[in-house]
């Protein structure tokens, strides 16, 4: 995201302002990735590395007192964001700058000083519960590990957030398998809470608990939020659960922050094709609805090596046509559903006469775009008399190979990463969403 976000209209100073972060991972692959040689018969073997992509160039800004909401498929790095903002995960580049210190610039000493201020709730609440320590003993754990307080001052604190959460404090020396989930997700709030910090990643927090209670625990949060002001960054992938809590919301596809607005104004106006795609995603009541509903095609791309351009090129469903062809919009969207069957090689076998009635109405595209559209057909040209499918490999992939190179790779949405700001519709924040339709 090269245009970052602003702090809205307030002009209030963010707590957290986060400027071009990534976050690689190397990742070793081939046969011989774990084996190393050093000796003079046998020079080094370069048997490649590859980099994984999770957080790639990301912006955003977090007011103090507010929730930010963060949504996105599984794998698009909502977790590794979090986990990198609170430098449980090394950032590969970029600024992390909490209440004007660079995060991503301390380390040591100074790094745990800072924990203090920035706490993480996880997403499991039994895995991230030592069963062997009293529920006393881990809220009192961090407490302990910034030499807050004597034993007499822990304990009552201890005590205290436990009462806040909803919990009973005579229950301070049983052990985590004693509670349920919600109740052992309410331990992992006061734990977050006994060094009164500031910000809190959440990620994912009431994604494990049955629904009945993941009202009673947002509720609790909210609670919490208002009498401690704090401030949390709150990953999601149920959008009824952000819509709920969070006052703004970014959406992350991919390693990037396509669409980041006011929750009533990105709900009520998606700008992004991948915002929309999320929102009718959402279950409805009614199954006469559900099949007007849009469903995204494809497979979520590797981060090791992402599409050029928008990364949500290679699914959207309002790719833009290449600009050096002209064609109309029925002509392209004709071209992108016959595009798509070749990609997927779903097509029945055609004759070539049947091939454009079947995707063009009998009449192809004018000009160049048209006869590059004939060759693909020619090259995909089967007699149903003789093949049940079309089985040429090398037809399939030069067909295929023709149509992404002249039209889905010369589109702008491969050739330029998009960045725009939107005027809003229903709020009173800068709209920010990554899609060339908006340039």
């Amino acid at each position: 995201m090269s245009s970052p976000v602003g702090s809205g209209a307030t002009g209030e100073e963010p707590l957290l302002r986060v400027r071009n972060l990534k976050k690689y991972f190397n990742q070793d692959s081939g046969l011989l990735s774990g084996i190393s040689f050093d000796s003079d018969q046998f020079p080094p073997i370069d048997v490649g590395q590859q980099r994984v992509k999770a957080v790639d160039d990301v912006d955003f800004e977090i007011r103090r007192g507010e929730t930010l909401g963060l949504v996105g498929e599984s794998g698009c790095g909502k977790s590794t964001l979090g986990r990198t903002l609170l430098r449980l995960l090394e950032p590969t580049e970029g600024t992390i700058d909490f209440k004007g210190e660079d995060l991503a610039e301390l380390s040591g000493e100074e790094l745990r000083q800072k924990r203090s201020e920035i706490q993480m709730i996880f997403q499991d609440p039994q895995a991230s519960l030592d069963p062997r320590m009293k529920i006393g003993q881990i809220v009192e754990e961090p407490m302990r590990a910034h030499g807050m307080l004597d034993d007499e001052g822990r304990e009552q604190r201890a005590k205290m957030l436990l009462e806040k959460v909803g919990l009973d404090p005579h229950h301070y020396n049983r052990h985590p398998h004693a509670f349920s989930g919600g109740q052992r997700q309410r331990v992992n709030l006061a734990r977050a809470l006994s060094v009164d910090p500031e910000f809190i990643v959440c990620d994912e927090p009431v994604s494990a608990l049955d629904v009945s209670i993941q009202a009673q625990v947002l509720n609790t949060m909210e609670e919490l939020q208002e009498e401690f002001g704090l401030t949390y960054l709150f990953i999601a992938h149920d959008l009824s659960v952000i819509r709920h809590i969070s006052d703004r919301v970014a959406v992350m596809y991919l390693g990037n922050i396509v669409e980041l607005a006011d929750k009533e104004e990105l709900f009520e106006n998606p700008q992004h094709p991948y915002t929309r795609a999320l929102l009718d995603s959402i279950p409805v009541p009614d199954p006469r609805e559900r099949d007007a509903r849009g469903v995204l095609e494809g497979e979520v791309p590797s981060p090791v090596d992402p599409p050029s351009g928008c990364r949500f090129r290679t699914r959207c469903p309002r790719l833009i046509a290449p600009e050096e062809y002209e064609l109309t919009d029925e002509e392209w969207a004709h071209t992108r559903t016959f595009m798509r069957a070749v990609k997927r090689r779903t097509l029945e076998p055609m004759s070539a006469d049947e091939l454009r009635r079947e995707f063009f109405g009998g009449e192809l595209p004018r000009g160049e775009a048209g006869e590059i559209v004939a060759e693909a057909i020619d090259l995909l040209e089967t007699d149903p008399e003789s093949a049940a499918v079309a089985d040429d490999h090398e037809d399939w992939e030069e067909a295929r190979e023709l149509l992404l190179e002249s039209f889905a790779r010369r589109s702008i949405c491969a050739t330029e990463r998009p960045a725009y700001e939107l005027e809003p519709e229903y709020g009173t924040d800068p709209h920010f969403a990554a899609c060339h339709l908006h340039r």
